[in-house]
Formats: structure tokens, C-alpha cells, sequence
């Protein structure tokens, strides 16, 4: 597909999105090494976990994107398949872990899968916005991370622990009161 034959406007156009994109791409690279780097070091197991995992996604969503000509035209299957995984492994995380952020996060994260069904649903959705629906969560997700991290630390200093897992999760023989 030619630039002259999208009959959209210029700021929607795959043309322009390469220059438009850019950097967005690297505020979202940057803030993503920041927060799992933060959360690798730092964090604790649930932490580790998630800043890992979220590594890992972003790593496996580059790598599987359509060529540019025709990307988000169509159902992103490789990415719909990441962020399949990284929806059921945070979910587990939530699930088990005593935080409270990683059930946003899982939720963030199913509203994520929600847009592919949408564009599967509805072929007809415009590029940009499947884009959008797909990408734009990633932002409040990496951030969560980073606060997920910061008040694990804060709890550390202030009591010395901070339990990872829920209390049920540790002792399975513990009866139930």
C-alpha cells in the first residue's frame, strides 16, 4: 500500500505514523526499563515477577508485530498470543500475591485482550484506534509497576517485612477460622 492510496487524514496515515510513533516508543522503552529494572532490583518476588514477565511481553510483542505495511489492519495474532500469556501469568500473580496493584494490573491487562476481540469483532476498526485499544494501557501498566515497587520498599523500612504471597498460599495446612 502506497501513501497516496490511505484515504485518511495525514495524522492517521501509516505514512505518518512512523514519525508520529517514534517517540512514543521510546518514552514507553524508556519508562518500561525503568520500572522493571526498579522492580528486578528492588521488588519483591510478586515484583519480580510481574517487571520480568512485562519485560518479556514487550520483548515477544516487538518481535511478532505484521510487517508495517499491513499492521493493525487485521487481528495482531503474535501479539494477541503475548498478551494472552502475560494476562494468565499476572492473573496468577494477582491470584496469589498480597498486593493489591496486581489485580489492576490484570485487569489493565484484560482490558489489553478485550481490544484484540474487539478488532476481531469489527474488522472495520480504523488502524489507529486498534492501535490505541491495544497499546495504550502498557503506559498505566509500567507505571503501576514502578508504585507497586516504590510502596513494597516503603513497607520493607517501615516493618522490616512485607509479605509476598497471601497467608493462606504459605501455610496450606492452616485451618480455616
Amino acid at each position: 500500500m502506497s501513501c497516496q492510496s490511505v484515504a485518511l487524514p495525514e495524522v492517521y496515515s501509516l505514512c505518518a505514523a512512523p514519525q508520529l510513533m517514534a517517540w512514543h516508543v521510546t518514552l514507553f522503552n524508556m519508562m518500561l526499563a525503568i520500572s522493571c529494572g526498579y522492580a528486578l532490583k528492588l521488588g519483591g518476588p510478586p515484583e519480580r515477577i510481574v517487571g520480568g514477565s512485562l519485560l518479556i511481553a514487550a520483548l515477544a510483542t516487538a518481535l511478532s508485530f505484521s510487517p508495517i505495511a499491513s499492521r493493525f489492519l487485521n487481528v495482531e495474532i503474535g501479539v494477541l498470543l503475548t498478551d494472552l500469556v502475560l494476562l494468565v501469568t499476572l492473573v496468577v500473580v494477582a491470584i496469589h500475591a498480597d498486593r493489591g496493584w496486581t489485580l489492576v494490573l490484570a485487569g489493565l491487562q484484560l482490558d489489553t485482550v478485550g481490544a484484540h476481540f474487539v478488532k476481531a469483532i469489527n474488522p472495520q476498526l480504523l488502524t489507529v484506534t486498534y492501535a490505541l485499544m491495544i497499546a495504550g494501557w502498557s503506559y498505566p501498566m509500567v507505571i503501576l509497576l514502578a508504585i507497586g515497587t516504590h510502596r513494597h520498599r516503603r513497607r520493607l523500612r517501615a516493618r522490616g517485612y512485607d509479605p509476598s504471597w497471601r497467608l493462606q498460599d504459605i501455610s496450606p495446612d492452616a485451618s480455616p477460622s
